[in-house]
């Protein structure tokens, strides 16, 4: 492996630990930081493998930026923010549509993981199991019936730390076993 060939991935884990200290800190990531990524990862692509490894960065850019762009948009930006779809989308470009892919899938799992542990510490975790159980049924009530969401019992939490975890638990796993890039 040349060193070409390992700067995005290096690329990807300073840029998650960027965004992960600005998420915690201020509840948003910054467009310098997300749009930097795609011409970088475009470039780099090119550089390692030509118009195959141009193509590859921009397929993953499309890929990873339509899975979560699909989950702010249904959600109204209330399930994910602006800043962690462009920052997937930046990963894509780094890492390739399987790779990207693999790390919004592990972001996710470990933000779930995340919320369930404050819950429990919080001692809010059955609450919570109810009221989850009421919305999986609440839409298919009649309109009459159904209860409104009241947006003082919804949780968030920032995702940039979890997606910093997993990308760099990619990242070690792929310098341990060479298995994903």
């Amino acid at each position: 492996m040349n060193l070409i060939s390992q700067l995005p991935l290096v690329l990807a884990c300073a840029a998650t630990l960027a965004a992960a200290w600005t998420d915690a800190r201020t509840g948003r990531i910054p467009n310098w930081l997300t749009f930097s990524l795609l011409p970088a990862g475009l470039a780099l692509g090119f550089l390692d493998s030509g118009l195959l490894g141009l193509g590859t960065a921009a397929l993953g850019c499309v890929v990873c930026f339509a899975v979560p762009y699909g989950l702010l948009h249904f959600s109204r930006g209330k399930a994910i923010g602006g800043g962690d779809v462009k920052l997937f989308a930046g990963l894509g470009v780094l890492l390739g549509p399987r790779a990207g892919l693999q790390v919004e899938l592990a972001s996710l799992v470990l933000l779930a993981l995340f919320a369930l542990l404050a819950l429990t510490w919080r001692g809010q975790l059955w609450a919570l199991l109810k009221r989850t159980g009421w919305l999986a049924i609440n839409w298919l009530l009649p309109a009459a019936r159904r209860r409104p969401v009241q947006p003082e019992l919804m949780m968030t939490m920032r995702m940039g730390p979890a997606i910093c975890v997993a990308t760099w638990a990619f990242a070690t796993l792929e310098r341990v076993t060479g298995l994903f890039l």
